[in-house]
């Protein structure tokens, strides 16, 4: 996968002394897009697992941290299925 670079002012207030660590904050922001990818439907959780190299189970975790759905089903197509199935 081609990889981009991100320039980061050092001068951001880090809330500690020195530079931040660079590695962290390349993993974090990885990570932090790779969920925004999947709130958008740009990916879907399994992929993003994949490419966050967690497990899919942590995965979902975090996503729920971050407030994005795991299964993404609207009330229009759960009642659309329970009539299907007689038992709407």
């Amino acid at each position: 996968m081609p990889a981009r670079t991100v320039e980061i002012p050092v001068s951001l207030p880090w809330g500690r002394r020195g530079e931040p660590d660079v590695g962290a904050v390349s993993r974090e922001l990885r990570l932090l897009w790779i969920i925004e990818e999947v709130r958008q439907q740009r990916l879907g959780a399994g992929k993003g697992a994949e490419l966050a190299d967690v497990p899919r189970a942590a995965f979902m975790r975090i996503l729920g941290e971050h407030g994005v759905p795991v299964i993404d089903y609207s009330v229009d197509d759960l009642d659309r299925e329970l009539r299907v199935l007689g038992l709407g």
